[in-house]
């Protein structure tokens, strides 16, 4: 799927290694992972945990717990956009590539992400953000949004 040059691209073990490349250039790993215990950084640890944790959760042989998309920019990994499977809908997330904030890519992933929602026939899509993530909240400034605490829960009623 293409939006004003920026492709999602299922997440496969072909083209996860170039989604680790990507993070590990332009992320730091609380942005796109679960914490791993250790010293800070991409160290090789971490570089096992992200590929394991996508293995568990998208490119299981049995049912994913997600659909991961690869952001590219220009057939350039940026990020990873994903779909999961919730109560009467879905529940996006996305990250970026510091590097590529800022440009649009937020705006083109969070259309497509909708197209591929209502094509698997979802009633609505949630996104869950921080108080302190404008970018992500500028996003989400179409949805019906509610605060709690400092998470940030958006709504999307489609189709």
């Amino acid at each position: 799927m293409q939006e004003n040059g920026v492709t999602l691209e299922l997440l496969t073990e072909d083209n996860l290694p170039l989604l680790l490349d990507a993070a590990v250039r332009d992320a730091d790993p609380l942005e796109v992972m679960p914490p791993v215990d250790g010293e800070p950084g991409w160290n090789a640890e971490r570089r096992r945990a992200f590929l394991e944790f996508h293995r568990g959760r998208s490119l299981r042989a049995d049912q994913p717990v997600e659909y991961t998309y690869v952001i590219a920019v220009g057939g350039r990994v940026v990020g990873a956009a994903r779909l999961q499977p919730v109560e009467d809908g879905v529940e996006a997330g996305v990250w970026i590539g510091r590097s590529h904030r800022g440009r649009g890519v937020g705006r083109a992933v969070a259309a497509q992400l909708r197209a591929l929602a209502e094509q698997v026939g979802a009633r609505r899509m949630v996104a869950v953000t921080t108080l302190d993530n404008p970018a992500a909240r500028q996003l989400l400034d179409t949805a019906a949004s509610t605060v709690s605490g400092d998470t940030v829960t958006a709504t999307l009623d489609l189709g």
